[in-house]
């Protein structure tokens, strides 16, 4: 992997990280099994989306994707909410657990000697 490629997964990362810790504080109060299992579903759709498009799910990928989805939602008015999560806030949401899972995996794939 080139240094540019790393650069651009760690800033992606940094941007997906910032927008979950501001999601999940701003609607921590609904945060139950109920809506982790909502995230989850999301979390495969969003896989199953970047999978048919971008061919893979990366943290390049998700980032840009959560972008999309921030912008078609403020350009329709929406903002995070402090009551139940909406679907923007589940998929968003959904995107950032993505590539947290994926450095998890990265991690534990990684050779021991």
């Amino acid at each position: 992997m080139s240094w540019l490629r790393t650069a651009q997964e760690s800033v992606a990362r940094r941007q997906l990280a910032a927008l979950a810790a501001r999601l999940r504080t701003e609607s921590s109060d609904a945060m139950g099994c109920h809506v982790r299992a909502a995230i989850d579903q999301h979390a495969a759709a969003v896989r199953d989306i970047l999978a048919m498009t971008a061919g893979r799910a990366g943290p390049i990928q998700l980032a840009a994707y959560a972008r999309g989805i921030q912008d078609v939602a403020a350009d329709r008015g929406w903002h995070p909410d402090t009551g139940a999560p909406d679907w923007v806030t589940l998929r968003l949401l959904a995107a950032c657990d993505l590539a947290l899972s994926d450095r998890r995996s990265r991690i534990h794939s990684l050779p021991t000697f």
